[in-house]
């Protein structure tokens, strides 16, 4: 009985994250549904242009440089891998939980900006994942009239 009340406890809970999803990617970000369906963790990221370059700043604090892909698609770059925590050897009881351990990925899509998607400039400092793309000069050609 106890096991088929916390069941539906935990399906009621999945659904009302769904809906708030589905509420908030309204206003707020496309990745509000994403969160609240998928068993991944998304980290917070910051994304800004320089006059220069077209940059991502992901916070991934605790997470191995080791455990961090980064990929890129077309349209989007993306930033996966794991973040684990060691599991203490005697029994918690935990008050607060707000710390996301497990599988994360997060998909940045690339604004419609000519940038040098070969060679980015990437650097992890202090669980702070940085990743720079120049912005590539637009070029203009003379057509003559003739």
């Amino acid at each position: 009985m106890q096991e088929k009340l916390f069941s539906n406890l935990v399906g009621i809970q999945r659904e009302m994250l769904k809906l708030i999803g589905e509420v908030q990617a309204l206003n707020v970000s496309p990745l509000a549904m994403e969160n609240a369906i998928d068993d991944s963790w998304h980290p917070k990221c910051d994304v800004f242009q320089t006059d220069t370059q077209w940059v991502v700043v992901a916070e991934l604090a605790g997470v191995e440089k080791e455990e961090i892909a980064i990929s890129l698609g077309p349209e989007y770059l993306r930033i996966s891998g794991v973040r684990n925590f060691l599991a203490s050897s005697c029994p918690l009881s935990y008050y607060n939980m707000e710390i996301e351990t497990g599988h994360f990925e997060r998909k940045i899509f690339f604004p419609e900006l000519p940038l040098d998607k070969e060679n980015p400039k990437v650097s992890y400092i202090n669980g702070m994942l940085r990743i720079a793309f120049t912005l590539a000069p637009v070029v203009e050609r003379i057509i003559p009239i003739s």
